[in-house]
């Protein structure tokens, strides 16, 4: 008989299948029948919540073998917001924190979710980790080169399940087209180009104002370099554009298509790379390339 336990910390692919059932379509509950220690329920840790996260949360909270027991972050609307969907969901209320520090204290779930700006995907991790618990993290793993590296040093140091949120890895029609290249219905393939386009506005140039009571500001910086003026086009998409919190475009979305590239291909990992772009279209704050 396999426990819950042995099945979190071996079963990496039941993992993945459980981190992603039915919150993307044709993945639902009713193929949980095949997956090995479905029986028996894994509770989970939610943290950061406000878009994404809440919407993870709402998915795993489907699962008739997964509880969403706890949820993080730092903005109380957010939290409160999730809790409120989550009991709608279930009947139950999840425990709510703003710190993530005091939440993986508790033993009150083996795994956690992670969906905050990108600044903490890997030192949320590693505390994950160190705290014992096995990690669902969104792309990307971390916000530059050096804190991946410490990403994957935490992981084999710990003995911990980490599972990346690419989610285009399980869209049904991506998989079928990767099944379709792979059996050479196109012949060999050698060759792969993708692109992304988004016309996004402005951001315009941020006022600062007072941080609103609803924000632990001090907590939403976390590791990064400190701001001390708090302005009001931050938050909560805007971090993506600012080198301290996020990685661009590059990674917010083109990592998506790098990613089916390279799957397409049946590739590794990349030996050179080149990048050319710039600033191009507004005279805003946004610090990332617009165009690259």
């Amino acid at each position: 008989m396999t426990t819950r336990r042995d099945f979190i910390k071996k079963t990496v692919a039941g993992t993945a299948a459980l981190s992603l059932g039915s919150i993307l379509p044709g993945f639902g509950s009713s193929r949980y029948q095949d997956i090995l220690g479905a029986n028996e329920k894994i509770r989970i840790g939610v943290i950061g919540v406000n878009s994404r996260g809440s919407a993870l949360a709402q998915g795993f909270a489907k699962q008739p073998d997964c509880e969403v027991t706890y949820i993080c972050d730092v903005d109380s609307r957010a939290l409160e917001k999730c809790q409120a969907a989550i009991h709608k969901l279930t009947g139950r209320t999840p425990k709510g924190e703003k710190d993530i520090r005091k939440m993986l204290e508790s033993n009150e779930f083996e795994a956690v979710v992670i969906a905050t700006p990108d600044h903490w995907h890997a030192k949320a991790a590693i505390m994950a980790m160190q705290a014992g618990k096995h990690v669902y993290l969104e792309k990307p793993t971390s916000h530059n080169p050096a804190e991946n590296e410490m990403l994957v040093r935490a992981t084999l140091k710990y003995n911990r399940i980490v599972q990346v949120g690419n989610q285009r890895r399980s869209f049904p029609n991506v998989i079928k087209a990767m099944e379709e290249i792979k059996s050479g219905t196109i012949g060999k393939v050698r060759y792969a180009k993708s692109w992304y386009v988004n016309n996004r506005p402005s951001i315009g140039t941020g006022k600062v104002i007072p941080v609103p009571d609803y924000l632990d500001w001090d907590l939403w910086q976390g590791p990064a370099p400190r701001v001390p003026d708090f302005k009001d086009n931050f938050i909560h998409y805007n971090w993506h554009w600012f080198w301290n919190w996020g990685t661009g475009e590059a990674l917010n979305n083109g990592t998506h298509f790098v990613d089916m590239l390279r799957w397409g291909l049946g590739v590794d990992y990349p030996t050179k790379v080149d990048s050319i772009g710039g600033r191009y279209r507004f005279q805003d704050d946004w610090q990332t390339p617009d165009t690259q």
